[in-house]
């Protein structure tokens, strides 16, 4: 009943409008005490001179052009050193921080070109000329260090993607200290994290598989991307603490159903990007590369990876008395309290698909499915 996920994963298409958005949309839910959130807050911090001025003598012009760029450069030479400084050697996170000094230096350069009107078109001029200055002061500050976080010229120059990998990322990092909380007291740490899950857990499944691929910036910075599962909590929880609560507590049943929602949108990975960031400039479209959204582009395309199919697991539970029990449970909650049903739960309620109406007698409940094998 809780296994929430397996190697094979488990993805069964419910609905053909089923689609990862961009999670640069809406407000992101973050949470202060989390790793994530205060190293972040460091690189934010504000900062009254540049104690690394020297080596940016080249790039003065881009400061006469940008009133904001000062702030910006200011920043990134204690970024720098505070970067090389955090690192501690064994963290599983060293890497993770260069990755988010880059994401501040694009994130930062895009919102000013962004908020003062200016073309944002500069930004990939602007973040070469940054970077050559970034280089060099590891190079020559710190050239005795084991680790030397460098900028990263491999990463797109897409906001939509840098921050869905920010996203994932930070997911990792927060990943033991809420394993932590929720084992201590899963029903409060439920209520509590159930948005912030509704909002990472798509994009971890959406990007997992990217973490496999050498020379994607998954497998770049994150050495062991399956310690982070965040399906394999439920491994931890307490039997009857939980399980056995299930049907009656609202939020455990949403957290579950955004796993299983999670796994019905569609795979995503650098290549698809790149290659979809390629086509439009040899089709001159005219779209802005740095901020195009892919989450509609993608499916229909040559570049969609629907979900995989064939859990093991969910097999198992469909076909055993026990399992298929809890299973026809959960159907008829979901028939209680949702507009639709998937093909899996009308199965399991009415025995097959067949004879089926769209629609019910009741006429505020719609009947609505999609076989797994229109995938």
């Amino acid at each position: 009943m809780f296994d929430l996920d397996s190697d094979n994963g488990l993805q069964k298409e419910e609905s053909a409008d089923s689609e990862l958005k961009s999670t640069i949309q809406g407000d992101r839910i973050m949470f202060h005490h989390l790793p994530a959130y205060k190293f972040d807050q460091k690189l934010k911090e504000g900062v009254s001179n540049n104690i690394y001025s020297t080596y940016y003598k080249g790039i003065h012009y881009l400061q006469n052009q940008y009133a904001w760029i000062t702030d910006i450069l200011n920043k990134l030479s204690r970024n720098i050193r505070l970067v090389q400084e955090s690192y501690v050697e064994g963290d599983d996170f060293n890497k993770k921080r260069c990755y988010d000094l880059n994401f501040w230096l694009y994130d930062q350069v895009y919102k000013n070109l962004q908020s003062s009107k200016q073309n944002r078109e500069h930004m990939g001029n602007i973040i070469d000329k940054v970077q050559d200055v970034w280089e060099n002061i590891v190079d020559n500050q710190f050239y005795n260090e084991e680790y030397k976080c460098y900028p990263d010229k491999e990463l797109l120059l897409n906001i939509g993607y840098l921050q869905e990998i920010k996203d994932l990322f930070d997911f990792f990092e927060d990943y033991n200290q809420m394993k932590k909380e929720i084992i201590a007291n899963t029903y409060r740490a439920c209520f509590k994290y159930v948005d912030y899950l509704k909002q990472r857990i798509p994009v971890y499944y959406a990007w997992r598989d990217s973490c496999k691929v050498d020379g994607y910036a998954c497998k770049r910075y994150i050495d062991d991307y399956m310690k982070y599962r965040p399906s394999s909590v439920a491994n931890d929880l307490s039997y009857f603490g939980v399980i056995l609560t299930y049907y009656g507590n609202e939020c455990y049943s949403k957290v579950y159903d955004i796993f299983v929602d999670a796994k019905e949108r569609p795979k995503r990975n650098d290549g698809i990007y790149k290659q979809k960031m390629e086509d439009m400039k040899k089709a001159k479209s005219g779209e802005n590369l740095l901020n195009t959204r892919l989450g509609d582009w993608l499916r229909g395309s040559k570049y969609y990876i629907p979900g995989d199919n064939g859990d093991y697991y969910y097999q198992l539970r469909f076909f055993t008395p026990l399992g298929r029990s809890l299973l026809r449970t959960r159907a008829k909650v979901r028939k209680r309290i949702r507009p639709n049903l998937n093909y899996d739960d009308i199965v399991l309620l009415y025995g097959s698909d067949e004879s089926l109406d769209t629609t019910t007698d009741d006429s505020s409940y719609n009947l609505s499915y999609a076989s797994s094998s229109d995938n």
